[in-house]
């Protein structure tokens, strides 16, 4: 199980340019608008929480460091 974990946050360390802090700055802010309302580009499966939906989001390119940095301002 952690190894799959690892292997998905490389994914979304490497959309994020290999930047670990902008990729965990990225997943709070998409989480907070999870939790906000805000609607899932992904489909969640079996109850997923909110982070790990905004993780698989960053992952697949559906919120990218441009998104990030509008809706940071």
């Amino acid at each position: 199980m952690i190894r799959y974990f690892l292997t998905r946050s490389q994914v979304a360390i490497d959309a994020c340019g290999g930047d670990q802090y902008l990729m965990i700055q990225m997943a709070a802010q998409r989480t907070r608008e999870l939790l906000q309302g805000a609607e899932s580009t992904v489909e969640a499966v079996n109850d997923e929480k909110p982070g790990t939906i905004a993780i698989k989001e960053i992952e697949q390119g559906l919120y990218t460091i441009q998104d990030y940095e509008n809706r940071s301002m």
